[in-house]
C-alpha cells in the first residue's frame, strides 16, 4: 500500500492555473504590472497638467486632460474586478491615452514642449502591447504626431523650423528602434529560457511541466474534432539496481537511451516526456485504446531488443507500459495519467516487461 501511495503520488501533474497554458504575450504579468503604473501616472500627470493648462487659459486641453485622469481612474477601479482578455484593457486605455495627446500636440495655442510626450508612444506600446502590435500601433501614432508637429512649425515660419522637425524626427525614430530592438531581444530571451523550463536537460525530452502546459490544446482538439487521445505511462524495470550495481552515470546514460528509442518508434505529433527518474509518459494524439496499446507494444520490445553500451559495460533494459484513453467528458490530465498508472503499477506487481491497457 505504500508503494501504491507513493506511486499515485509521483504521477501528479504540474497545477495549471487558469489561463497560464498558452497564455498569450499581451497577458504576462509585466504587462499588468506596466498597465497598473500607467494608469496612476496618468491620473496624477492629468491632473497636474490639467491645472496648469487651466492657469494659462488653455481650457480644451485642461478639459481633455481631466477627461482623460477620470477614464484612466475607472478603468483602474474596473480592471481590479473584470475577467476581460488583457489586451483589451490595453487597447481601451492606449488609444484614448494616444488620441488626447494627439489633441493636446494639435491644439493652436499648445507650446512646442508639448511634442516631447509623443516620443514616449513607443516605449509604452512596446511595454504594453508586445513586438508586432507594437510596432503598428507605434508607426500609427508616430506618423499624425509627426505630421501635426510639421504644420505646428510651418505655422510659425521659424528659420530653425526644418531643423527642429529633424531634431524630433529623429529622436523619435532612435526610441522606436531601441524599443523594437529591446521588445525582439527580450522575446528571444523569454523563448530560450521557456523552452529550457520544459525540457529535460539529460533526454532533452518534454519535461512534467510541458506536458501540464500542451495536454490541455490536445484536450481542446479531442473534444472539438471528436477524435481519441491516449497517454502510456512507463517504468524502466528494476533501475534502481542499474543505479547500484554500475553508478548513476551509466543509469544517466540508460536513460537516454531508451529516450532516443522513444523519439525512433513514434510519429512527429506524438509526444514522449520524461516525468522524472525512470518514469516517463507518452500523448497520443488521435489514437484510441487499441493503436495505443500496439504502440506501447512496439516501444516495449524496441527497450527489450536494444542494448546500452557504456565505460564497456552492455546494459540490457525491460519497461513496463500502463495505457489508457481519454474519456473527453470527465477526464483532465491527472485522472488520465491516474488510470493509465493504475495499469502501469498492475504490470509491475505480475512481473514487468509488460504493457497493461484494461
Amino acid at each position: 500500500m505504500a508503494e501504491r501511495a507513493a506511486d499515485n503520488e509521483r504521477f501528479q501533474p504540474a497545477p495549471i492555473e487558469p489561463g497560464n497554458a498558452l497564455r498569450p504575450a499581451t497577458d504576462a504579468p509585466h504587462r499588468k504590472a506596466v498597465l497598473r503604473a500607467l494608469l496612476w501616472l496618468t491620473i496624477s500627470c492629468g491632473i497636474f497638467f490639467a491645472s496648469v493648462n487651466i492657469t494659462v487659459g488653455s481650457f480644451p486641453v485642461a478639459v481633455a486632460e481631466l477627461a482623460m485622469a477620470a477614464y484612466a481612474g475607472i478603468l483602474l477601479l474596473v480592471r481590479r474586478s473584470s475577467t476581460v482578455h488583457l489586451q483589451r484593457w490595453i487597447l481601451a486605455y492606449l488609444l484614448p491615452f494616444c488620441t488626447t495627446m494627439m489633441f493636446a500636440c494639435w491644439y493652436r495655442r499648445a507650446q512646442a514642449t508639448v511634442f516631447v510626450w509623443p516620443i514616449l508612444i513607443p516605449v509604452i506600446s512596446y511595454l504594453l502591447l508586445g513586438r508586432r502590435a507594437g510596432f503598428w500601433f507605434t508607426g500609427a501614432f508616430l506618423t499624425i504626431a509627426l505630421v501635426i508637429f510639421g504644420f505646428k512649425f510651418a505655422e510659425t515660419e521659424n528659420v530653425y523650423s526644418v531643423a527642429g522637425i529633424a531634431n524630433v524626427a529623429l529622436c523619435a525614430a532612435c526610441i522606436f528602434g531601441l524599443s523594437h530592438a529591446y521588445e525582439v531581444t527580450r522575446e528571444q530571451a523569454e523563448a530560450r529560457l521557456r523552452a529550457l523550463a520544459l525540457r529535460d536537460p539529460l533526454t532533452d525530452l518534454c519535461n512534467r511541466a510541458g506536458l501540464a502546459e500542451i495536454f490541455p490544446r490536445q484536450l481542446a482538439q479531442a473534444k472539438r474534432y471528436g477524435k481519441p487521445l491516449s497517454a502510456v505511462l512507463i517504468d524502466i524495470d528494476h533501475f534502481k539496481h542499474v543505479n547500484d550495481q554500475y553508478g548513476h552515470e551509466t543509469g544517466d546514460a540508460v536513460l537516454v537511451s531508451f529516450a532516443q528509442c522513444l523519439n525512433n518508434g513514434l510519429r512527429e505529433c506524438d509526444l514522449a516526456c520524461r516525468l522524472g527518474g525512470e518514469e516517463f509518459a507518452l500523448l497520443l494524439p488521435h489514437t484510441d485504446i487499441a493503436e495505443a496499446t500496439r504502440t506501447a507494444e512496439r516501444v516495449r520490445a524496441a527497450a527489450a531488443e536494444s542494448r546500452c553500451e557504456h565505460n564497456g559495460q552492455e546494459i540490457a533494459i525491460t519497461v513496463t507500459l500502463g495505457v489508457a484513453e481519454l474519456d473527453p467528458a470527465c477526464d483532465d490530465l491527472s485522472s488520465l495519467l491516474a488510470r493509465a498508472d493504475e495499469r502501469l503499477y498492475r504490470g509491475k506487481s505480475e512481473g514487468r516487461n509488460r504493457v497493461v491497457s484494461e
